[in-house]
C-alpha cells in the first residue's frame, strides 16, 4: 500500500511540473495530409438517349425464379465460347427443369 501511495504521489508531482501538453498542441491546417484538391466530378449529359441498336438488346428475363441476363458480344466479344471439338466430355450435364416450364428461346 505504501508503494502505491508513493508511486501516485511521485506521478502527481511529475505531472504538475511538466507543462500541459494540450496547451502546446498546434493543429495544422492540413490535418489529414491532403495536398491536392479533390478531383472534379465528370460532366453528365442528362439529355443522352440510347441509340436504336442498344434498344434491341435482349432484356433480362426470369426463368424458374432465376434472373437470366443474355450475353451481349458487343460488350465483351469473348463472352460466348463454343465448346472444343477435341472429344473432351464435361462432367456437368444439362438438366431440364421439371417444376416450371422454361420459355423457348
Amino acid at each position: 500500500m505504501r508503494h502505491a501511495v508513493a508511486f501516485t504521489a511521485g506521478a502527481l508531482v511529475l505531472a504538475m511540473s511538466l507543462p500541459a501538453g494540450a496547451q502546446d498542441f498546434n493543429l495544422k491546417a492540413d490535418l489529414f495530409g491532403q495536398k491536392t484538391p479533390a478531383p472534379k466530378p465528370p460532366k453528365v449529359d442528362w439529355n443522352w438517349k440510347p441509340s436504336a441498336a442498344q434498344a434491341q438488346v435482349a432484356r433480362p428475363s426470369v426463368i424458374c425464379g432465376m434472373t437470366v441476363v443474355p450475353a451481349d458480344p458487343a460488350i465483351d466479344p469473348k463472352i460466348r465460347v463454343a465448346p472444343r471439338a477435341n472429344g473432351v466430355k464435361f462432367a456437368i450435364k444439362v438438366v431440364e427443369p421439371t417444376v416450371c416450364a422454361a420459355p423457348q428461346r
